[in-house]
């Protein structure tokens, strides 16, 4: 690797020190596939500031991420942990604010309390993403951090921008893209090239994230993942294992089959803040545009338009016995799936699904 872009950073006894800053890296708080976060003091002309950072070391392969770490850190997008510092040294040094942890380690009762200002925050943080033409990619539980700020009050922010990428790329490239198969929607390829992918990806992921938090399970599990296909699957388990009625519906327009059908985020923070309004009626939608065209229409034509449509045939088609008997033969094979994804759902692992790396040695 051409070394032309790194800065001198000097390691010692477990002291980072890049120009008049020093970081004192304590406890690990995270860990990754190619890197660990540290809670860390940090010095400024030797001057201990008053709250203490993240600091994550990546060791191998960045090259790439400090590239677009650098792009990324100018935006400082609301409700996330964006870069403070990036040092490409022997490893790559990223600072970033302290939290206390992930969703994964908070209690259940705290998300169920907290569950659709979870929903909104992350909403919100995605929307700055988007009009930055960014997708994030890997919204998830693990990628969901929490602090407390005051007694009863609970600080929620989006982190880990390690598979974003950009929105023109993910238009016209096949892209590869590292996603947590979990909760990637149905149009990503795992461990494959995707193509023709958009903004949207993000949407079914948080609707994923928010189901698994409220529910305590995963819905899907590697020998399952061919059923992010089927509409009615997903919205079996989503009714039996969402009480709430209103995160059920919202969690159901979030995870459509069909990402044109998926609830948009703006649309999504409205409902949140005015459950009585349910704006995700297409056919509504379709018939005021067609309304709004006849209007052009006089009287007398909307009459003639009226009754020609009653003089048509009734075209209502009537199942047959073989229709009827295809029918039952599907529900009863999805019925079958659900209660075999109930069987090998894990309860949600209070630590990260991410695969774990040799502890640095300074």
């Amino acid at each position: 690797m051409n070394n032309n872009w790194k800065v001198k950073v000097s390691q010692e006894d477990k002291v980072v020190k890049y120009k008049n800053i020093e970081y004192h890296i304590d406890q690990i708080i995270g860990s990754g596939a190619s890197a660990k976060v540290y809670q860390s003091q940090k010095f400024i002309d030797q001057i201990k500031q008053q709250e203490d950072v993240a600091v994550r070391i990546q060791h191998r392969y960045y090259k790439q991420n400090y590239d677009l770490l650098n792009q990324l850190k100018d935006f400082k997008w609301k409700n996330t942990t964006y870069p403070i510092e990036n040092i490409p040294g022997g490893f790559l040094f990223t600072e970033y604010e302290l939290f206390n942890g992930n969703l994964t380690q908070l209690s259940i009762e705290l998300i169920k309390e907290n569950i659709f200002i979870i929903a909104q925050t992350i909403a919100e943080a995605l929307i700055e993403i988007h009009q930055s033409n960014y997708i994030h990619f890997d919204v998830k539980p693990d990628n969901i951090v929490f602090k407390k700020i005051l007694q009863n009050k609970l600080k929620f922010a989006l982190c880990d921008f390690s598979s974003i990428q950009p929105l023109d790329n993910a238009g016209d490239k096949e892209l590869f893209i590292e996603a947590t198969p979990q909760f990637a929607p149905p149009e990503i390829e795992i461990q494959g090239y995707s193509k023709n992918i958009d903004h949207t990806c993000d949407i079914w992921s948080l609707g994923m994230s928010l189901y698994s938090l409220y529910s305590e399970k995963f819905m899907f599990q590697q020998d399952n993942l061919h059923l992010k296909m089927e509409q009615e699957f997903i919205d079996m388990a989503v009714d039996q294992d969402i009480d709430n009625d209103q995160l059920r519906y919202l969690i159901k327009q979030l995870l459509k089959v069909q990402k044109e059908e998926r609830i948009s985020l703006k649309e999504m923070i409205e409902f949140i803040q005015n459950p009585e309004i349910k704006k995700r009626q297409p056919q509504t939608s379709t018939y005021v545009k067609q309304c709004s065209y006849n209007s052009n229409f006089s009287s007398k034509q909307a009459v003639d338009q009226k009754e020609a449509k009653v003089k048509q045939p009734n075209l209502l088609k009537f199942p047959t016995l073989s229709d009827i008997f295809e029918a039952s033969k599907k529900l009863l094979s999805n019925s079958n799936n659900l209660e075999n994804n109930n069987g090998v759902t894990h309860k949600r692992q209070k630590q990260s699904c991410l695969l774990e790396m040799p502890n640095l040695i300074f």
